[in-house]
């Protein structure tokens, strides 16, 4: 039925996915936020957390400028695939947790990271 014109789909699709970012991302510019990811991403060793720490938060709201205008939309989807696959890797090391429960819930938050970034890799088919 749909097969046809697609275009709305991809459409809702590309929102869908944008809002998931913007949402997010908005949410951690908060002050306290900010400061929480820093000093986590300290704890967890990462080099000059402040300028990576910023550094995603650019990808982010880079990777949704460029998917939403349609304006070089497929490095927009690298963005947010390498911002995705990165901060998952920092924030979700479930291998590394003890407490049963928050090993589960990290775990499902990098599958959930996964599957994300996998519908990225479907945009890249319709984005020029």
């Amino acid at each position: 039925m749909f097969q046809q014109d697609p275009s709305w789909m991809v459409t809702v699709g590309k929102l869908m996915v944008v809002t998931l970012f913007l949402v997010a991302g908005t949410l951690n510019l908060m002050p306290a936020r900010v400061k929480d990811h820093i000093e986590r991403m300290a704890g967890f060793g990462v080099p000059l957390p402040a300028v990576a720490f910023w550094t995603g938060m650019t990808m982010e709201f880079a990777g949704c400028a460029l998917v939403l205008s349609g304006w070089h939309a497929h490095i927009g989807v690298w963005l947010l695939i390498a911002f995705t696959a990165i901060a998952g890797s920092i924030f979700h090391r479930f291998w590394r947790v003890e407490d049963p429960m928050r090993r589960q819930s990290l775990r499902i938050a990098l599958l959930n990271n996964v599957a994300v970034i996998g519908g990225l890799l479907l945009l890249l088919h319709f984005v020029k």
